[in-house]
């Protein structure tokens, strides 16, 4: 392998001593460029402005009203005394003047007049206007299709309120069978018990209207239908006696103080200019020391170098495996016949299945063959002078 890199070398001398040269001298400069231009550190990113954070709401309560119906009765009959039992002594069901509120029943013997209490709560500190209405609707319902044939509205109670205190009752009082139960058994009689119904029902409506809450005003209406169930002894109410609306606004939370001081963007700090990477600049110095002096090298060694002789000793090393060294002995008996190369007898041999011998002090090359000898010479005037052909 080394004679053949030193004939390439030998060959090739002057493009390999300019291009190492040339190598060197740009890896130098390589190497005084990263020392003299050291890396620029940038400054971190600032971050984006962030827009100004949008205000944070909350609902609220802004106006309530709840309106409720409470039935009451006052006892004007007491109930006779009950006789005593083992939990306590004698007492009565119902006594004098006693109120009853809410009661599941009352009885007309003891109870005959039942009063409307209408309660309205609504936003204490806000002017309201408040109409309250309590009819009664009366009925005729025929039997064979359920079609209305007669409605007759009474009108039981009507009051008008200005609240400003978040609180108003309105009550009224009626005695059942006379203001109630007989004026709708008049309307009855009208019609033919046998073919025609009667039903009644209460119905009660508060409409309202505030002063601007927030610059808003709200109106409207709540409405609930209860009824009045009686039989020959008592009489009670059924449904719902409880209505209620309420109203929100939206509003503004104002931002806690900012005690943190102000939090404006900081300056864009200016470029930063770091150290040179040492390690580099000596690498590519050394590379570059190196490529100059292989060139030098080269340059001086190269003129020594004889080519022919390399081809000779790579002939030589290709073909060293057929080759043995020996004596030539010079017969006058024999043959000698001259080959052109060393490849050339080696093929000689090959085919005779004899091997090559070499005599170094001849610089020859032979293969002998009976009578016949093969032979290749590298000096031919040395094997003329002493075999004289």
């Amino acid at each position: 392998m080394l004679p053949r890199l030193k004939l390439q070398v030998a060959a090739n001398s002057k493009p390999l001593t300019i291009g190492f040269v040339v190598l060197g001298v740009v890896l130098l400069l390589g190497s005084g460029y990263v020392f003299l231009t050291p890396p620029v550190e940038e400054p971190a990113p600032q971050p984006d402005p962030q827009p100004e954070p949008q205000p944070e709401t909350e609902s609220f309560e802004a106006f309530f009203l709840d309106v409720e119906l409470i039935d009451s009765a006052v006892v004007e009959t007491p109930s006779r005394e009950l006789p005593p039992t083992i939990s306590g002594p004698s007492q009565q069901a119902y006594e004098e003047g006693e109120v009853l509120t809410r009661a599941p029943a009352y009885f007309y013997q003891y109870s005959p007049d039942l009063t409307f209490n209408v309660t309205a709560n609504t936003t204490r500190n806000v002017s309201v206007e408040l109409t309250t209405r309590l009819v009664r609707e009366e009925t005729i319902v025929a039997d064979r299709n359920e079609e209305t044939v007669y409605t007759n509205t009474r009108l039981l109670m009507y009051r008008q309120d200005t609240v400003t205190d978040g609180w108003v009752t309105n009550r009224r009082t009626f005695d059942v069978r006379n203001d109630l139960e007989d004026p709708a058994d008049e309307v009855a009689s009208e019609f033919p018990a046998s073919t025609t119904s009667l039903n009644t029902q209460l119905r009660l409506t508060v409409d309202y209207r505030t002063e601007p809450i927030n610059g808003e005003v709200y109106t409207g209406t709540l409405n609930m239908t209860p009824s009045l169930e009686s039989n020959n002894d008592a009489y009670w109410l059924t449904g719902n006696r409880r209505v209620n609306v309420s109203k929100t606004q939206t509003r503004v939370i104002e931002p806690a103080a900012d005690t943190g001081g102000s939090s404006q963007p900081a300056a864009p700090s200016e470029p930063v200019r770091g150290e040179p990477d040492m390690q580099l600049v000596a690498l590519l110095a050394i590379l570059g020391l190196v490529a100059v002096a292989s060139g030098g090298a080269i340059g001086a060694k190269a003129p020594q170098l004889d080519q022919e002789e390399l081809r000779k000793e790579i002939a030589h090393n290709q073909y060293s495996e057929w080759i043995s060294e020996g004596e030539l002995l010079l017969d006058s008996d024999n043959e000698f016949v001259y080959v052109n190369s060393i490849e050339d007898l080696v093929n000689v041999g090959i085919d005779a299945n004899k091997r090559v011998i070499h005599d170094p002090d001849l610089s020859v090359y032979t293969v002998s063959d009976g009578d016949v000898t093969y032979y290749y010479t590298t000096e031919p005037a040395d094997l003329q002078r002493w075999a004289h052909l």
